[in-house]
């Protein structure tokens, strides 16, 4: 037998709650797991823009004919737009972008990119981050080192420490950098510290890895692609790894990006042919119906701009939940400040509490977090706030 010296593993964490939610019978459960977005009723619902552009496609096409295996030219060129805004025309031709699978495929395949080019040097990763980031990361054969960012008990970013931690880091290392709306504490460096960091980055000669996952869902289209746009003014090379899936609601179409800026034209064309043989080797072509519609909404003015206003109600939502959270458990215990919880960004937040806490808020209350203390924002509604407010404030620390 081929396969009987195999034992099966754990499925993941995140993704095992949230079957364990929908097993549940309790009427009143909620779920702040998996991180999608969710309106005041617990819908995740297609976007008017796409499914626009979803209409037209279906009346449109002529043909499934496979796309370039580098991805669809349209989506490509204005995926790179969006992510570079003004910046755009003095570096498209520094600039390679691969159509993926998600973002999850455009990390992995950066991650199979540096460790072809610097095989023996690490990635640092931020200390909490996305779990996923590290198989991501690990399957490419790449070695993991972490760099401190967030302090649970004060609820503030770690600057110094981890300035301390890239200066001292192998040089050349690869280093994952969330754009905005980081996942799972939802503090974003302001303008100042994204240019201490990128000092360190430069100082160092390490490439940046941006994950730009939620561009829009946090401080705006433009602001949370502030850190990628201040490293393209001042770094010769990095890479971006862009989704689709939370600012399009496109989670199951898989629709991402890789960017690579090099640092000229010729070197982008070495990037790029490397990158296609990459994922020649892991799925051949990638998945067209995703990117086509982003590149219908994008290219249409009147499409992209019912986009961008969904886009900002989506993100003022979260913010007025991050508001109402932060007021409600205030008042149940004015003895804590919870003002941090309201001046982070996008969908998550890390709470802080002992798994011992979660447990018993999923097992008493049938709230069901991620075991880590992180929850998604958007899981909670005008229904369900103060009741969560009234089981999580006894528990706080």
């Amino acid at each position: 037998m081929s396969f009987e010296n195999l034992t099966a593993v754990s499925s993941d964490s995140i993704l095992g709650l949230a079957q364990a939610f929908r097993r549940d019978p309790a009427p009143e459960k909620i779920d702040l797991t998996v991180g999608i977005y969710r309106d005041d009723d617990g819908q995740t619902p297609v976007m008017h823009a796409v499914a626009e552009a979803e209409r037209a496609l279906l009346a449109a096409q002529t043909t499934k004919s496979y796309l370039p295996p580098i991805g669809l030219p349209g989506y490509r060129t204005r995926i790179r737009q969006l992510v570079l805004g003004e910046l755009d025309a003095g570096l498209a031709d520094r600039t390679g972008v691969l159509q993926t699978t998600g973002g999850c495929g455009a990390l992995r395949i950066g991650a199979e990119l540096f460790a072809v080019a610097q095989p023996d040097k690490p990635v640092y990763l931020s200390d909490p981050t996305w779990g996923n980031h590290h198989g991501l990361m690990s399957g490419a054969g790449l070695g993991i080192s972490t760099y401190p960012y967030f302090d649970l008990d004060g609820h503030t970013l770690t600057m110094d420490a981890m300035l301390d931690c890239l200066q001292r880091a192998p040089e050349q290392s690869l280093v994952v950098l969330q754009a905005s709306c980081h996942n799972p504490t939802g503090a974003d460096p302001d303008a100042e510290a994204w240019a201490a960091i990128l000092d360190r980055i430069e100082q160092r000669a390490h490439l940046p890895f941006f994950d730009l996952a939620y561009q829009g869902l946090g401080a705006g289209l433009q602001q949370d692609a502030l850190p990628v746009r201040m490293a393209a003014k001042r770094l010769g090379e990095f890479l971006v790894a862009v989704s689709c899936s939370k600012n399009f609601g496109l989670y199951r179409e898989r629709a991402g990006a890789l960017l690579m800026v090099a640092a000229d034209a010729g070197q982008r064309r070495v990037l790029e042919s490397r990158v296609k043989q990459i994922a020649r080797g892991m799925y051949s072509m990638p998945p067209a119906h995703g990117a086509l519609i982003v590149d219908r909404v994008l290219a249409d003015t009147g499409l992209r701009n019912t986009w961008r206003r969904e886009l900002a109600v989506m993100s003022q939502r979260l913010a007025v939940l991050r508001t109402g959270l932060a007021r409600a458990l205030a008042e149940r215990r004015p003895d804590l400040d919870c003002s941090w919880i309201a001046t982070g960004n996008g969908l998550f937040l890390q709470l802080g509490i002992d798994t011992g806490v979660v447990d018993r808020l999923r097992d008493k209350n049938h709230i069901y977090m991620v075991r880590d203390g992180r929850i998604n924002v958007a899981g909670l509604n005008g229904h369900n706030l103060a009741v969560f407010a009234d089981a999580l404030a006894p528990r706080l620390p």
